[in-house]
């Protein structure tokens, strides 16, 4: 009967051992993953902390007028880079948001070049009389430029016509202009 006391301690000992060892694997993996998690929002922080945002505004003599903003995005993360939009927002004499144009541009740089590796075009009508004709986007070099026609009609014909043109160019140090 001691014998077998004797045995269950040991089983006993040994089971402990092997929960013991399950469980600092298991804090082992929460922890490392806790760690990667904070590497990440502390990179995701860095970037939001490093963004900006500036406009300017441009009147008509109709009383329209329109806002031009670019937000800049650096990624400290994974190396020089940087994501950009210019928007432009064209409203009514009475205060009304009738459409938006916004270009979208990613640039790499490394102190002594730029280049532009991405554009793409977007666009927002609010009012059905406006019509967005053409949202075009290119990119050569340090520079991404948008290309947009946004006609107004009237009884179904085209009485004003806007071209906009919107350019980002990305500087060598990483200042997008």
């Amino acid at each position: 009967m001691r014998n077998r006391q004797f045995l269950s301690v040991e089983a006993r000992k040994q089971t402990h051992k092997e929960r013991e060892s399950k469980m600092k694997r298991l804090l082992s993996v929460l922890l490392s993953l806790l760690i990667i998690s904070s590497l990440f929002s502390f990179a995701s922080a860095q970037t939001v902390e490093n963004a900006y945002t500036s406009s300017t505004t441009e009147y008509y003599p109709d009383g329209s007028y329109g806002i031009t903003t670019i937000t800049v995005m650096p990624s400290k993360a994974f190396g020089a880079s940087v994501t950009s939009s210019k928007s432009y927002h064209h409203y009514s004499a009475s205060n009304v948001l009738l459409w938006t144009v916004k270009l979208t541009a990613t640039f790499t740089y490394n102190g002594s070049t730029a280049s532009c590796t991405n554009a793409t075009p977007s666009y927002t009508v609010y009012s059905s009389v406006w019509k967005v004709k053409k949202a075009q986007a290119s990119y050569s070099g340090n520079t991404a430029t948008g290309e947009f026609t946004v006609k107004r009609y009237n009884l179904g014909i085209p009485v004003e016509t806007v071209n906009k043109t919107l350019t980002l160019t990305c500087s060598p140090s990483g200042t997008v202009t």
